[in-house]
């Protein structure tokens, strides 16, 4: 396992107004597009609510865990099903950084 990447940075909350309008540009997103669940690639039904265990919620496709940084960042938003993303947790998906270099 990789360790996190020490920016200095704390990681930022995910709740509030903030959180809900990201869930919702992701479910539009979703929708339009006809994206299904990043994790384990089934259909989501955008129509229910994103408590219920197939609802839509907001995976971070790099982990805040170890990019603090990119919690707000939209492209960094996918579509999961509330069961995926919450078996998922943290995760080590995507914790290798790539620098300039190694392009």
């Amino acid at each position: 396992m990789t360790p996190p990447v020490d920016s200095g940075a704390s990681i930022p909350d995910w709740g509030g107004r903030r959180a809900q309008d990201a869930l919702e540009v992701v479910k539009a997103r979703g929708r339009r597009l006809r994206l299904p669940c990043c994790i384990c690639h089934q259909a989501i039904n955008y129509s229910i609510e994103s408590t219920q265990p197939d609802g839509c919620t907001v995976q971070h496709v790099k982990s805040r865990k170890y990019f603090p940084h990119l919690t707000w960042t939209p492209s960094n938003h996918d579509p999961a099903h509330r069961r995926c993303n919450t078996s998922e947790g943290a995760g080590d998906r995507d914790t290798e950084l790539v620098t300039s270099q190694e392009w």
